[in-house]
């Protein structure tokens, strides 16, 4: 954007710079560019609502009498009532083959069930702790009379807001001296501010982490590697494969995500072993035409292997220098929103009798990002 584009209306006090900062942020390469704005933030501590993305599910912590039996102990029991459907997998995800109906829900964390529902198969299953266990469906019977399931607390995740805050100060001779290319010389000190808290809000965006501001402690908002830590993390420990990115997709997606805004966010050495991917001696080859000047080729969009019901499950690569290089991390665009407490702004920061004068750019911001701990998933310790 051109210098002389800025405002410089001294005789105001603040002059909103937000829509000047939008646009520099959108013309830089970086994640934050990518990254749409959402509603105001509406206190330092800002909160949202959870989606829920599927169906809860809890694990079997131990049985009244073992496996083949009616008295199941599970992590919690939470959201069940009698009549539900429950089926089970092993904690690899295989089908246990048998369907059990809940007789009761006799404490958070107890259940007892009627084996073999539905007649199949012929003989109970011996199920095993940390089997998985899911809801099938809670059908009702004909003429049953209207009643209250149980409750579901929402589920709450927060963010606080930082401050981010420039000044920029020129000695009125350097206002008067023409500067090439410059039309006004605290305009292009104005935006180069700005453009300097772009690049920091970005790095917090990525490894920021949550922190109260009191008036002792600078407050900070946190980043995406924060807000996916504990979720759906693959730990492989080797060098970036097609196997673990579609590991990190078939997780999202057994979490209930969707398909159609993803991003793969990697490091350069990251995005160049994605763009090799196409190297194999089975890929076809690249024709290039005779006197061609151009040579070379990168993946935009990488396609994963699990068909699912709108098309291919894809993602788009997004290189950004400042991201980990032993990290890859797939990010629901979607679900990240930035949220302004405050647009940023300019005020006359110029003390008394200063030979010169000051401004002060300062706004305040955080980050949503929703379901961290299943919409998205990260692959770490990859080789570098």
């Amino acid at each position: 954007m051109a210098n002389n584009q800025l405002s410089t209306d001294f005789n105001n006090n603040i002059r909103n710079v937000q829509a000047v900062f939008d646009l520099l942020v959108a013309q830089q390469p970086t994640l934050m560019s990518l990254i749409r704005v959402g509603p105001p933030a509406r206190a330092t501590k800002e909160e949202w609502t959870e989606d829920s993305l599927v169906p809860s599910t809890t694990t079997i912590a131990s049985f009244d009498t073992n496996g083949a039996g009616t008295g199941i102990n599970v992590a919690s029991t939470a959201g069940m009532v009698a009549g539900q459907i429950l089926r089970f997998e092993t904690s690899a995800g295989a089908d246990r083959g048998e369907l059990v109906k809940i007789a009761s829900v006799d404490s958070a964390t107890d259940l007892t069930v009627v084996r073999l529902f539905g007649g199949n198969p012929g003989s109970a299953v011996t199920l095993a702790t940390g089997d998985v266990v899911h809801t099938v469906s809670k059908p009702r019977a004909e003429k049953s009379s209207a009643s209250a399931d149980p409750g579901y607390e929402e589920a709450i995740a927060f963010n606080y807001t930082q401050i981010f805050r420039r000044t920029a100060e020129l000695s009125r001779t350097a206002m008067a001296v023409a500067n090439y290319g410059v039309a006004n010389s605290m305009a292009a000190q104005i935006e180069r501010h700005m453009l300097s808290i772009m690049a920091e809000a970005n790095n917090q965006l990525i490894w920021g982490e949550k922190e109260l501001r009191t008036g002792s402690n600078n407050g900070s908002f946190g980043g995406i590697l924060s807000f996916l830590r504990g979720g759906n993390v693959d730990t492989t420990g080797s060098a970036l494969s097609a196997t673990i990115i579609n590991n990190m997709l078939e997780a999202v997606y057994a979490d209930g995500a969707s398909s159609n805004n993803y991003a793969i966010v990697c490091a350069p050495n990251q995005a160049k072993r994605i763009s090799g991917f196409n190297t194999a001696g089975t890929n076809p080859v690249v024709s290039v035409p005779q006197g061609s000047t151009t040579a070379g080729g990168y993946i935009s969009t990488f396609v994963g292997n699990l068909p699912v019901a709108d098309g291919a499950f894809t993602a788009r690569v997004v290189v950004e220098p400042n991201f980990p290089k032993d990290k890859v991390a797939l990010i629901d665009l979607n679900r990240i929103e930035l949220a302004y407490l405050t647009p940023f702004g300019v005020k006359d920061a110029t003390t008394p009798g200063m030979d010169g004068i000051a401004e002060t750019i300062i706004g305040e911001l955080t980050v949503r990002i929703k379901d961290g701990q299943k919409a998205h998933a990260i692959a770490t310790g990859l080789t570098v």
